[in-house]
């Protein structure tokens, strides 16, 4: 009996933290959402308007994460011998987060260059790594469909390399425009988490029922 009356209290007390936080961070998952969408549905409609957002958005990282690592290399020169290395990390950070203040187009292009570069390599290599791996299914049906997705992953590398020489411009703006759609999947996910979250805050706080006694 008290072990049954125990494990209930428990569950109770679980049930209230997690209604309080709930009902504590719902609004705040919230506006992330509405703040995401807003986001994508820019990065469609005005890209270059996202474009400048993302570089300053970086360049204010850039700088705040430097800063934060300037004074933690300070903090722990006497007892850290990589104290330098994280010296002249925060520094070059808050460097790059200066010049994209400055120039935000040509740190912009620069980092959607380099993007693009990046993703077009993993998505050769992914192509490349998929063969093997499309060759050893016996499966005849799922052989010909992991080949079929090994090639069109490096076709899509080698598109994706093409355009960041050819037309780098061009190739920033689509990948602008994937990033809007991803934040607005990403709005909508958190906004139902939120509504969720309200919903079930106060089921979630009400007193469970005192056990009967035997």
């Amino acid at each position: 009996m008290s072990d049954s009356t125990a494990s209930a209290s428990s569950s109770a007390s679980t049930a209230d933290d997690l209604a309080r936080v709930a009902k504590a961070i719902w609004w705040l998952v919230l506006i992330r959402g509405i703040l995401a969408i807003v986001f994508g549905i820019l990065a469609l409609v005005l890209p270059g308007v996202a474009f400048l957002a993302l570089v300053y958005t970086f360049a204010a990282y850039a700088f705040v994460d430097g800063i934060a690592n300037i004074v933690h290399a300070v903090r722990v020169r006497n007892r850290d011998r990589r104290w330098g290395w994280l010296l002249a990390q925060g520094i070059l950070s808050v460097l790059a987060g200066i010049v994209a203040f400055v120039f935000p187009l040509a740190a912009g292009l620069t980092l959607g260059i380099f993007a693009l570069s990046l993703i077009g390599v993993y998505a050769i290599m992914m192509g490349i790594s998929g063969i093997p791996a499309a060759a050893s299914v016996v499966d005849g049906g799922r052989k010909v469909l992991g080949f079929i997705v090994a090639i069109l992953s490096i076709l899509l590398g080698i598109a994706l390399l093409v355009i960041v020489f050819v037309s780098p411009v061009a190739g920033i703006v689509n990948l602008i425009w994937v990033v809007g759609v991803y934040a607005i999947i990403i709005g909508v996910v958190l906004i139902i988490a939120a509504i969720q979250a309200r919903r079930l805050s106060p089921a979630a706080g009400a007193k469970p029922a005192a056990p009967k006694a035997a």
